[in-house]
């Protein structure tokens, strides 16, 4: 299943697995721990 999500605490409640994509490639494949360990950093890239 695919989410697509800016709402990260929302998002590590139902997922196990992130990616980070740019012009639709994927950049980045994050576990539920490395979100939360770089959630400002995150929130910086979505402009949130």
């Amino acid at each position: 299943m695919l989410l697509v999500e800016q709402n990260l605490r929302f998002a590590t409640r139902v997922a196990d697995r992130h990616y980070l994509m740019v012009h639709g490639r994927i950049i980045e494949s994050m576990t539920n721990a490395e979100v939360i360990a770089r959630e400002g950093d995150l929130l910086a890239h979505l402009g949130v």
